[in-house]
């Protein structure tokens, strides 16, 4: 006897995570060759615009617990699965951002600049470690703050210091991290009624390594 939609969407009700979910697509300035123009600010890494920021839930299982699916050789360790409730659309390009933090494994490489703060790659939350090319080390909150995807070097009241103009510097933190719908979403259904896609997740910039 088949489950229920209802009670599926119950279940990732109950079960599940909220994240922040965009719809992806190619950018307004994409030209007739296919390729976006280098010199618009409205997209990011690779030519996709995201819109329409929504807050959804769904079960997230890391892949490599899903041995059929490890076998294909499409996927890699850190890949993750996202079943959102069946109400909700998730389609190949689209975004999601966890709520919770995790590492940001690689950390961020950044040259310092001439203004109150540098750029990260994602939304930072804590610093786990961050030292210049001549290894002067610098702490959180005294030295640096993190503020969404900026790390911010002067403030009113700031008594610790900052790498000169021009210093390279990394900084390894935990943040919310970044997802890509990589591949198009698989549809599930039971007895003819969509009970919502599985959707695989890969890391953003691990996307832009390929």
């Amino acid at each position: 006897m088949p489950i229920p939609v209802e009670a599926i969407d119950q279940f990732v009700d109950d079960e599940g995570e909220t994240v922040r979910h965009q719809i992806g697509m190619r950018c307004f300035c994409h030209g007739a060759d296919g390729q976006p123009d280098p010199n618009c600010t409205l997209h990011e890494n690779g030519g996709w615009y995201y819109a329409e920021e929504q807050i959804i839930t769904g079960l997230v299982t890391d892949i490599s617990q899903r041995r059929e699916l490890m076998e294909t050789g499409a996927f890699m360790p850190g890949d993750c699965v996202f079943s959102p409730k069946s109400t909700d659309l998730v389609s190949e390009g689209d975004k999601i951002i966890f709520t919770w933090p995790l590492p940001y494994g690689q950390g961020d490489v950044l040259v310092r600049g001439t203004g109150a703060s540098d750029t990260l790659y994602y939304e930072g939350v804590k610093g786990i470690y961050c030292i210049d090319q001549v290894k002067q080390y610098y702490r959180q909150d005294v030295d640096y703050k993190l503020d969404g995807k900026n790390i911010v070097w002067d403030w009113t009241g700031k008594t610790g210091i900052k790498p000169a103009s021009g210093t390279k510097y990394v900084i390894k933190y935990t943040a919310y991290i970044e997802w890509i719908a990589f591949v198009p979403p698989v549809t599930r259904t039971s007895s003819g009624e969509d009970i919502g896609a599985k959707v695989m997740l890969r890391k953003k910039h691990l996307m832009e390594q390929v």
